[in-house]
């Protein structure tokens, strides 16, 4: 079974599984390829720029721009690339690459009581927030790509995007 392929979780769309692509931290794009069945590094980026989460998706979800669904995980320590995290949905960043929507559901890990206080996106640093705009409105500079960030948003608006994008997953894989 492919990575892309597992559960999404039995508590979804409150708790889902992440699959970790890119540690925060990295200056590295490693996305998961279905056809190889494995991780593969797409790019250095070109700025100086590190992540400010960790990175990865929501398997058994098709986005918009073909992959699955993003997820930018809330913690205090870069999580190694392809473990599966537990975690808790509490918002969406709305974005725009290159024309393609390509949004970033936002969670923290689920059994980490160093995030209980973090009810909703309302209770995450205006800050945390701010750098993570930032990032991924810069990102991709010097490649020459325009990012777009459209807002962010509460639990109620990324659990539609999720129910999309599993409903997009079931009409393309489970023919």
């Amino acid at each position: 079974m492919s990575l892309l392929d597992i559960p999404y979780g039995d508590k979804a769309p409150e708790v889902v599984n992440t699959v970790i692509e890119n540690p925060k931290g990295s200056r590295l794009k490693i996305e998961f390829e279905r056809e190889l069945g494995n991780f593969v590094l797409d790019r250095v980026h070109q700025t100086h720029l590190g992540s400010p989460s960790d990175y990865g998706f929501v398997p058994s979800t098709l986005d918009e721009d073909g992959d699955a669904l993003d997820m930018l995980l809330i913690s205090d320590d870069p999580m190694p690339m392809g473990l599966v995290v537990p975690t808790r949905v509490i918002g969406v960043m709305y974005m725009v690459d290159s024309g393609e929507v390509d949004n970033k559901l936002i969670g923290v890990p689920s059994d980490d009581k160093h995030y209980d206080d973090i009810k909703s996106l309302d209770d995450v640093a205006e800050h945390w927030k701010h750098a993570v705009k930032h990032y991924f409105e810069h990102y991709k500079d010097l490649k020459g790509d325009i990012v777009e960030i459209k807002g962010f948003a509460g639990f109620d608006e990324a659990k539609i995007i999720f129910e999309e994008c599993v409903e997009r997953y079931n009409e393309e894989f489970k023919k």
